[in-house]
């Protein structure tokens, strides 16, 4: 039988310091939904020798992943993520570096490191006897680097 990537195999840290100097803490403690949109651009075209079907060709992508889950105070991430800084900030102060592990096909480690910024951050939401729902938006900012252990 086939491996099956599960979420939670997959690490991913934000860099809570500069870009010269980054520090990665782990996204993991009250995150415990993970969604991925590629945002694909595609234009499609109707060739004479596809005799009426199209070719479609995927020309550009802004690529999101959204996070949800509830609120853990003390988490380095967390901490960062739904800072007021952040969350009340605009422009840079809403840029970071995300960075992702995942393990291929052929059983290594895949890094992807991209520029994001972080957008529609939400920290407070929920019923009173729970914990504050959160979500956050990573928009990557141009093409990821990524290598493979």
């Amino acid at each position: 039988m086939s491996d099956l990537l599960v979420v939670y195999g997959i690490e991913m840290g934000i860099n809570t310091a500069t870009k010269d100097s980054p520090t990665f803490a782990p996204i993991g403690d009250g995150f415990n939904n993970l969604s991925e949109s590629q945002n694909e651009v595609i234009q499609q075209y109707f060739f004479l020798s596809g005799k009426g079907f199209a070719h479609n060709f995927v020309t550009g992508m802004a690529p999101v992943l959204t996070l949800s889950g509830v609120r853990v105070v003390g988490d380095a991430a967390q901490d960062y993520i739904f800072g007021s800084a952040r969350k009340y900030g605009l422009m840079k102060e809403r840029e970071t570096q995300i960075q992702i592990k995942r393990l291929t096909a052929d059983a290594k480690i895949e890094t992807i490191t991209c520029d994001v910024t972080l957008a529609n951050i939400s920290d407070m939401a929920g019923a009173t006897t729970d914990g504050s729902a959160v979500s956050v938006e990573i928009r990557f900012n141009g093409k990821p680097v990524v290598t493979t252990e």
